[in-house]
Order: structure tokens, then sequence, then C-alpha cells
């Protein structure tokens, strides 16, 4: 006795006339499409299984089937509107550019010009803007009689001036410009001077018979400095006393100091 299993199909008694005859018998194919897939067919020679690609009709869509297969073609779409920034709408009479302005500088583009960068949000972003700052402080202080030094550039004084770079990305470069004003008392046959640091700025002499009052001058000096990015300068203005003789006194000290700061 012959028994069939799964998939098997057995006929025929196993006589000469009636001889058995073993047949395959395969299950239907179960298939299905989807979005971008139709399958059509049954599986079998009469009704073979076929796959094709589903193409969205849109103009704009690019990709085509040919005998070779799926391909991209230049097509009568394929085009983007664009936003501030962009010009073009990306199909290949105008393709997208960005859109810069003419150089009209007298110097060359490659070597002068600064550069464009992406940051973290996506945002295009240029080299740091120039900065300029400016930063004053000043003072008129009033002294008891107090006698002039006799030897050159003692201290009487020292204020300071704090200077922030306001630029985090940069050195900043400084004009320090100060002024200082030295009121002196000047009798008979006496003098005195002041100074800024070491150098002598001013010196008075009175050569006549009677006390001289609130004798004084204004003068200034200017130097440059420098910051690092981000960092901060304490700029001091030491005032000084020199050469004082004959009971030379100062009575008021005016001072100012000015820093302009600029970043490029």
């Amino acid at each position: 006795m012959i028994k069939a299993g799964d998939g098997i199909e057995v006929d025929g008694a196993g006589s000469p006339a009636n001889p058995v005859v073993i047949t395959a018998k395969p299950r239907p194919l179960v298939v299905g499409a989807g979005d971008c897939i139709t399958l059509s067919g049954q599986g079998t020679e009469a009704s073979p299984l076929t796959a094709v690609p589903r193409l969205d009709p849109d103009p704009a869509n690019l990709i085509t089937c040919g005998p070779n297969g799926l391909t991209v073609t230049g097509g009568t779409g394929g085009t983007v509107t664009t936003a501030c920034g962009l010009t073009g709408d990306g199909s290949p009479g105008a393709p997208l550019a960005a859109a810069v302005a003419a150089w009209t500088a007298a110097c060359d583009l490659d070597a002068e010009a600064g550069n464009v960068y992406c940051d973290s949000t996506g945002q295009l972003r240029t080299d740091p803007p120039p900065k300029v700052a400016f930063y004053t402080d000043n003072a008129s202080q009033t002294f008891p009689a107090t006698e002039v030094p006799a030897g050159n550039d003692v201290p009487i004084i020292t204020p300071s001036l704090t200077i922030p770079n306001p630029d985090a990305c940069r050195e900043a470069h400084v004009l320090v410009n100060v002024d200082v004003d030295v009121d002196f008392t000047l009798p008979a046959n006496s003098g005195g001077g002041s100074g800024i640091g070491p150098d002598d700025m001013v010196y008075f002499a009175n050569r006549g018979s009677s006390t001289a009052t609130a004798v004084h001058t204004q003068v200034t000096k200017t130097w440059h400095r420098t910051i690092p990015a981000g960092g901060t300068l304490t700029e001091p203005l030491p005032i000084t006393g020199l050469r004082g003789s004959g009971g030379a006194t100062y009575t008021r000290v005016q001072w100012g100091i000015n820093a302009f700061v600029w970043v490029v």
C-alpha cells in the first residue's frame, strides 16, 4: 500500500494496466503587493508571478522603468522652490547656487575674503564681525598740602582702568590715552613737578619773591596695548612727584584714563 504525504499525489493500482503514478502537488503560492510593488500571476508556467514597481504618475517624478531596470531621468520636473540665500530651481538649466554679491573691492577675492561656516543648528555664519568699545574713568582728588618728593618718579597715586576684550574669539587692540593735572603751591625760590610712570612730564620753579598758588598744567600720554581673546586688562596710571624743593607742595591731582578698543 502506498500513502501520499503532504504535497504528493499517488494514483493507480500498481498493475501493468494501471501503474502507480506519483506526482508532486505544490501548494498554492500566496503573495501580496505593497505600496511600491505590484504582483500579478499565480506562480505557474501558465501564469508566472510578475513583480512590477509602482511609479508615481506625478510629472515631477524622475524615476522610470526601462528594459534595463529603474533609472532616473531628467524628466520635466525635479525642480525645487528656494528661499533666501539660494538661486536656481535645481533643473539642468538653473542649478542651485548660493546667492552672492559681486566682489567690488580692489584687492584679491581669494586672498582677502572671509569665510562662511555652518553652525550647530544648520545656519550659515560668517567670520566674527569687527567690534569696537570705549572705556573711561576719571577723578579729581584733593589733598592736604603735601610736600613734593625731592627725588624722581616718586609715586603719589596709581589709579587704574579695567578694560575687557569684547570679543571671545580674537585679540583686541587698545589705544590708551591718559591725562594728568597736578596743582602745586610754590613758595618763593621753590620748585616741583609731576610725571607719568618713569616719564617726567612737567616741572615748575618759582624764582619770584612771593608764593604762587594753583600752579598747574594738563599733560597727556598715549600708548598701545593688546588683550587676549575673552580676556581683561587692568591698566594702571602711575602718577609721580619729582624734584620738590623749597617747601613746594601739591594739593590736587586730576586724572583721566580712556581706552579705545577695536577688534578686526
